[in-house]
């Protein structure tokens, strides 16, 4: 029998963020496995093609009011909905999916429940740190008014997708045991990065939104502690956003404007420059589970000095393989700094320990998961739609990840 998924997502390349990403590996591992995989997205502006194919996947872009690869406005959140649900339900229709997964509860999780209502199909939904009520997010204004909808979305679906580290927040809203706690994935290049060999200045990387979650402005800070004892380093920020102009008057704030630059807009595919030219990673951002970026830096063996949130923990072994610095601590996000200029012969084991951790939660590991998850939901639902009511089929012992689950 074909396995046709539907993944429902209010934005994708073009837009470079962590749920474009996450949806891109995941649907492409998941075509390894048997899944024929659609992406269903917004069209942005006018000069995407309304249909394209992306490697194994299929991604049908359906017109909405977005014009912006920024972070989506309220009103773009709403014609996603209102235009994106219609054209969605039709596709669905002729398709014919044996399951539609959601990247985020709101707004893609609410079209998927009126799809699944309206067709029969099942669906699962993922929830990540962007509509996680209580976060800190662009969209935190409007998700302490839509818990409610939030908790219909993860009580009605077959099936929810917590990101590991934030489970103790979504799962309050849960009422049910048909959940997975899974980390996000990363690519294992063959060639990795060489930390500690970059000459006397030590390189540092940060990649990300330019948003003020990120804790960019905290890193500067703690550059300008770093830099009253010593100059020998240099921070390349990777990214754009609406707060870049906020970030940037942090640089004569904390006098670090002759050792940070700002790199802007990098396409995913070029990043491997920035991670191969650099001996560490900064990721100090407010809770959000786990940043891909840093996950990727960890997969090209870099040390990794990281906010000491849930999500950080899975990905870094504190002063093993880098630092977990308490979060809005300048002080010591500047010792963790300081320790790495002043021991630069740790850095090659450092990374190699980094490497080894990012190693367990491969993607093609994340995609298995996730494929026996899927196939558990359509069997449950199966099961009901014949009139019984089981309880969630149970995880297989055997999973690599199945240490991981809370649910079934």
């Amino acid at each position: 029998m074909t396995k046709r998924l539907a993944i429902l997502t209010h934005e994708f390349y073009p837009v470079l963020s962590g749920g474009t990403v996450f949806t891109d590996k995941i649907a492409q591992e998941l075509t390894q496995l048997g899944w024929e995989v659609d992406v269903l997205t917004a069209r942005i502006g006018e000069r995407l093609p309304a249909y394209e194919r992306r490697g194994a996947i299929g991604v049908y872009r359906f017109a909405t009011a977005r014009r912006s690869v920024a972070d989506s406005t309220l009103f773009e959140h709403l014609s996603y909905f209102g235009l994106g649900l219609p054209q969605m339900l039709e596709q669905a229709r002729r398709a014919r999916y044996s399951l539609l997964f959601s990247v985020f509860a709101i707004p893609s999780g609410l079209m998927a429940l009126g799809i699944s209502r309206a067709l029969g199909i099942p669906t699962v939904v993922f929830v990540d740190a962007s509509d996680t009520p209580g976060v800190e997010s662009a969209m935190q204004t409007y998700t302490r008014y839509l818990g409610p909808l939030f908790r219909r979305v993860a009580n009605h679906t077959d099936g929810l997708v917590v990101l590991e580290g934030l489970e103790d927040m979504a799962l309050r809203y849960v009422d049910h045991d048909r959940f997975l706690i899974l980390p996000n994935g990363a690519d294992i290049p063959d060639e990795p990065a060489r930390p500690g060999t970059h000459g006397p200045t030590l390189q540092l990387l940060s990649v990300g939104r330019l948003v003020l979650r990120k804790g960019f402005q905290i890193i500067l800070q703690a550059l300008g502690i770093v830099k009253r004892q010593r100059g020998d380093f240099h921070l390349n920020i990777v990214g754009y956003g609406r707060a870049e102009g906020q970030i940037r008057d942090a640089l004569a704030q904390f006098d670090v404007a002759d050792c940070v630059s700002f790199t802007g807009r990098v396409e995913y595919s070029k990043l491997v420059e920035h991670y191969r030219a650099s001996d560490a990673y900064l990721f100090y951002g407010d809770r959000e589970g786990s940043s891909l970026a840093m996950i990727e830096a960890a997969a090209y063996g870099l040390p990794l000095i990281a906010s000491d949130h849930p999500g950080n923990r899975t990905f870094v072994a504190d002063g093993e393989s880098g630092f977990l610095v308490p979060h809005r601590d300048p002080e010591g996000l500047a010792a963790a700094i300081l320790h790495l200029l002043t021991h630069r012969d740790e850095l090659p084991a450092m990374g190699e320990r980094s490497r080894a951790i990012a190693k367990k939660y491969s993607w093609s590991a994340i995609a298995r998961s996730y494929d026996a998850f899927f196939s558990r939901v359509m069997e449950y639902r199966a099961e009901r739609n014949r009139g019984v009511f089981p309880d969630f089929p149970p995880a297989d012992p055997k999973s690599e990840l199945a240490p991981l689950e809370r649910g079934g």
